[in-house]
């Protein structure tokens, strides 16, 4: 286990070879609350958020907010977690701005993001006072018009597209690309060049009824080369201090997104820790951009930044247990109560969980074995993975499952959806219930004419 753990994992192994998750066995867990099952450490979550938002802290000389990412786990209890630590966040949507506000949000601290926000999404944000990251032209009149009609003045940045050159013969881990991140990049939906925001930022500035705070910027999780990264917010800076320099403007506010690697990165496709850690993607991040900015004299704004993956990601471990286990062709597939239903992403784009037996961990592992969920597709779950003489209705552990799991889950074949509990201070509170096949079909219905007779 020595190997696998990272520095805010709240696991331990017992002395009788049990798996431990923040004070609970995961055989009690299980027993308790079902089959399988989501667990959330509330202090690693905390602990998560803390670091991140500590060692940006240190190293930027202005105001920093860290704002989650809730896409990345929608859940308001977690949501909740991270206001009471002071956090802001980054929604997309009508859904995501409930779970938002539910889970406890500053306006003042949020952020709506997206690509095609609706009339309605956009009258929702202005009425929250949340702060709009504009990332279409059309967004700019329909902002002007909605605050005008309500008498508001709405905060808005404008998103930017960072694809620099010099990613070009650069790899990428989790996209799959040989080479060519920067055409990639260039090739996302979101953001606008630098020529477009050279047009775009004088007709912001001649809204009466919005007020332009910053910049935006968001580079997917592509690697965990710490300077590559650092490319992207360097870009960043370069294409502000060309606005600068065109229109006069100076921003408040420049928000630097999420995609930050974990310490035990699945996306990397890889089962080795990362060894770059977020203070050493922080150093190169901050610096890119404050020496960009103090070379030409620009004032250093508040630092804003959007992670998910990083905060939520070991803080959710999935338990289940093992059912068949088949022996054919020389090979051994383990069966488990739960699949790629629930970490969609390996079926995506191949991430790579660590799978763990939660009971007898001192046993030898005898055999290697493919895991896999029941649902009728391979749903591989770990391949040619070691194991010892596993049994049917074991538990067994799946770690790193709080980002992209529960909140990218789906139902194929037909399959309800887990519970989710939250182990806080030693208590745990249920805080998604169990779906039922019930659940399933509660929003369908057959025409008269079809039913059976």
């Amino acid at each position: 286990m020595a190997n696998v753990l990272t520095l805010t994992d709240k696991i331990e192994v017992s002395q009788d070879g049990d798996l431990i998750f923040d004070g609970y066995k995961a055989e009690d867990l299980l027993s308790e609350f079902g089959s399988p099952l989501y667990v959330v450490s509330e202090e690693t979550l905390r602990q998560n958020f803390r670091r991140i938002k500590g060692v940006f802290e240190r190293l930027w000389p202005n105001k920093v907010l860290v704002m989650y990412a809730i896409k990345s786990n929608n859940n308001p209890a977690i949501r909740a977690v991270i206001h009471q630590e002071g956090g802001g966040g980054d929604c997309f949507g009508l859904g995501e701005l409930h779970s938002t506000f539910v889970g406890g949000a500053d306006p003042e601290r949020i952020a709506m993001n997206g690509s095609n926000k609706t009339e309605a999404e956009l009258g929702a944000a202005i009425q929250k006072g949340v702060n709009v990251n504009i990332d279409a032209v059309d967004e700019i009149r329909m902002l002007d018009a909605i605050c005008a009609d309500l008498g508001k003045v709405g905060s808005v940045a404008l998103r930017i597209k960072s694809a620099p050159e010099s990613l070009a013969g650069s790899p990428s881990d989790y996209l799959g690309l040989a080479g060519d991140v920067s055409k990639f990049l260039l090739r996302e939906k979101w953001g606008f060049s630098v020529d477009s925001a050279l047009d775009l930022v004088p007709q912001i500035l001649n809204c009466r009824n919005l007020r332009l705070r910053g910049f935006s910027l968001h580079t997917p999780r592509f690697t965990q080369n710490p300077e590559l990264f650092a490319a992207c917010t360097r870009d960043f800076a370069e294409t502000i201090i060309r606005i600068r320099e065109a229109t006069g403007y100076v921003p408040e506010l420049i928000d630097i997104g999420g995609g930050w690697p974990r310490d035990r990165d699945p996306e990397s496709r890889m089962h080795k820790l990362n060894s770059s850690s977020v203070e050493n993607f922080a150093e190169a991040v901050v610096a890119s951009l404050l020496d960009t900015f103090k070379s030409h004299r620009m004032p250093i704004p508040e630092l804003r930044m959007e992670p998910g993956r990083f905060i939520v990601g070991n803080a959710v471990t999935l338990l289940g247990r093992v059912g068949q286990i088949k022996r054919d062709c020389g090979l051994v597939w383990v069966n488990v109560d739960f699949s790629t239903n629930n970490l969609p992403r390996i079926d995506t784009s191949g991430s790579a969980y660590h799978f763990l037996p939660a009971t007898g961990m001192d046993r030898p592992y005898t055999e290697l074995a493919q895991i896999v969920g029941s649902t009728c597709i391979d749903s591989r779950m770990a391949d040619n993975w070691a194991v010892p003489a596993l049994r049917a209705g074991e538990p067994v552990a799946i770690l790193d499952a709080g980002m992209y799991a529960d909140s990218a889950s789906t139902q194929f074949n037909s399959v309800p959806r887990p519970a989710t509990v939250m182990i806080s201070g030693g208590d745990v509170h249920i805080i998604k219930r169990r779906e039922s096949v019930d659940d399933l079909y509660r929003n369908t219905s057959v025409p008269q004419h079809l039913l059976p007779r």
